[in-house]
């Protein structure tokens, strides 16, 4: 009876989508949705969903560190060497 299950299209495209920066925000809403899809054992697919849930929210952490430092560097004045 397991086999016959279909896996959550939510929790496969919230997986994929949660490796790409700007897009993690849609895996992590897509995994979401699939974690409640995959919920007593309506549809398979419940380790995709979780896992498209941490992915997504490491790389949301790690993007807006990346956005802060950039947003830091662009607004560092660079001054000329003195000369002695």
């Amino acid at each position: 009876m397991e086999e016959n299950k279909e896996f959550s299209v939510w929790a496969i495209a919230g997986f994929v989508l949660s490796f790409f920066g700007i897009f993690a925000v849609l895996g992590l809403t897509f995994s979401i949705v699939g974690l409640s899809q995959t919920k007593n054992n309506q549809r398979r697919g419940r380790g995709l969903a979780i896992a498209g849930l941490i992915i997504s929210i490491i790389v949301l952490i790690i993007t807006v560190f990346a956005w802060i430092a950039s947003f830091i560097i662009m607004n560092t004045p660079i001054t000329p060497p003195t000369k002695i």
